[in-house]
């Protein structure tokens, strides 16, 4: 059946009565393939057969994305499926904010930098993970999974995942270009990864803390529209009607789908107008 190997002649055996080791190298074999085989001895008295033995050869391994889990809005679990083939073999990630043509070892983060899990060197699927940190709230991360032997590096699909926004982070800043009847208010928010809506509270009574519920509110309604993303961006907005000689306490608030956060209260004064008497001529 099947070839001979090797195609004529043979290892010489001797003639003792002892067993004899003797192996024969294969080559020309097809990767990834079943192969069958058994063991012949002929001496003058004549041929004997051994066992039916069997093996597979190995290949690059064939690697799957899986989908991200564990998702927060700094962090996530990669996952993924490696086979490899019958050869020791590695896997690891790649991710990054913008989105690849394809999957490859050059793009993104490399996760874990070096190295990665081995997945033995089994003919079956084994599953893989890697938990990445430090990424920004609500944004779009694009994956993949890549496994490598000593046959070759294979690459899994590219999958996304998206990070949760998380509340802003709201910052009162000091009151400019007061007068005796308005001033602009100031401050900074970092909207969290979500399109953000800021706005402010201001009374003559300090509330202690920072609410939605004290004093008047500027604009009274609405506020001012913030861009999504992770940057810190101002918050300015006018006050106006504001009695001279007076102390205002002020503070900041934001709101994004995650939720509301409000800032410190701070305060300013507005200034009074001078006071002007007319007194009677003299040295006329």
């Amino acid at each position: 059946f099947g070839s001979r190997l090797p195609t004529t002649g043979g290892t010489a055996l001797g003639a003792g009565a002892s067993s004899v080791s003797f192996s024969q190298q294969a080559t020309g074999l097809t990767a990834d393939t079943d192969y069958y085989y058994c063991a012949i001895a002929q001496s003058a008295e004549g041929t004997s057969f051994g066992a039916i033995a069997s093996f597979r050869t190995s290949t690059a391994p064939v690697t799957t994305t899986t989908a991200a889990t564990s998702v927060t809005p700094t962090s996530a679990t990669l996952n993924g499926v490696g086979n490899p083939k019958g050869a020791t073999t590695t896997g690891w990630f790649r991710y990054s904010s913008t989105q690849p043509a394809s999957c490859s070892d050059s793009f993104g983060a490399r996760a874990p930098t070096s190295g990665g899990s081995s997945l033995g060197a089994t003919p079956v699927d084994v599953s893989f993970s890697r938990s990445i940190s430090g990424l920004s709230p609500g944004t779009r991360y694009w994956f993949c999974a890549i496994s490598s032997n000593a046959y070759g590096t294979t690459f899994g699909a590219v999958l996304a995942f998206d990070t949760p926004p998380t509340v802003p982070v709201v910052q009162t800043g000091f009151a400019i270009s007061i007068t005796g009847t308005g001033a602009t208010l100031t401050g900074t928010v970092t909207p969290g990864g979500a399109a953000t809506t800021g706005w402010y509270r201001y009374d003559t009574v300090s509330p202690g803390t920072c609410n939605d519920t004290f004093g008047t509110r500027a604009p009274t309604s609405g506020g001012v529209a913030l861009p999504a993303g992770n940057a810190v961006v101002d918050l300015i907005q006018a006050a106006t009607g504001l009695s001279p000689n007076t102390t205002y306490y002020v503070c900041a608030i934001a709101e994004n789908t995650a939720g509301k956060a409000v800032g410190s209260v701070v305060s300013f004064v507005t200034p009074q107008p001078p006071t002007v008497v007319t007194n009677a001529a003299s040295s006329i």
